[in-house]
């Protein structure tokens, strides 16, 4: 009787011990489904992402994305589409009793904003840029006293970009916050600390020293 007492104890034992060793089994298959899982996520840091700042085949659809200007409301024009004579205008408004050199100083930060989107967001090499205020209250309205036209070109703007940021990538000049690019603090610098003078290196025929 005790051994068979005995026999039914081990038994038992035996089959606990079978049964914990299965659950086991199954924890571990879920924990590693789990990390199967976690690996596909797209999320996960050893994928890589395409985080490159978008480039436009032309002027046109490079100014329907940023919503700068707009033919619609007469803030932008295309003088030219043809790729030897590349011509736009752009405006921004101005308000009864602006000062004179705050005017004329959004004219050539325009020019300077719009010259540099260019060569960042397109392969575009040379345009001319128009820069002409228009009325807060009447946008067909355009002060021509304080119309500035200036071409440009792409390699003039390089000796620019690294006499004053120190880079040959125009890319610097956009930053993806939370998926859209926006102009980067480097750009500021151009179009704000150092814009008389990037306005004045831009249209000078002199070289530029690095």
């Amino acid at each position: 009787m005790n051994k068979m007492k005995l026999a039914i104890f081990t038994l038992s034992i035996l089959v606990l011990v079978s049964c914990k060793s299965d659950r086991d089994n199954q924890v571990n298959n879920i924990a590693t489904d789990s990390i199967s899982v976690e690996n596909l996520d797209p999320s996960n840091d050893d994928i890589e992402h395409d985080n490159s700042l978008p480039k436009y085949k032309t002027i046109k659809e490079m100014f329907e994305a940023s919503y700068d200007f707009s033919e619609e409301v007469g803030t932008l024009k295309f003088i030219s589409l043809e790729e030897s004579k590349l011509h736009v205008q752009v405006s921004k408004p101005i308000f009864e009793g602006d000062l004179k050199n705050i005017i004329e100083e959004q004219v050539k930060r325009d020019i300077v904003y719009v010259a540099f989107q260019t060569f960042a967001q397109t392969d575009i090499n040379a345009l001319t840029i128009t820069s002409v205020p228009n009325s807060n209250d009447n946008p067909k309205k355009y002060f021509d006293n304080y119309k500035k036209t200036v071409s440009v070109n792409r390699e003039r703007a390089l000796l620019i970009l690294k006499k004053y940021l120190d880079t040959d990538n125009f890319s610097i000049l956009y930053e993806n916050q939370n998926g859209l690019w926006v102009p980067s603090k480097l750009f500021s610098v151009l179009k704000f600390e150092k814009l008389n003078e990037v306005f004045t290196d831009l249209i000078s025929n002199e070289n530029i020293t690095l």
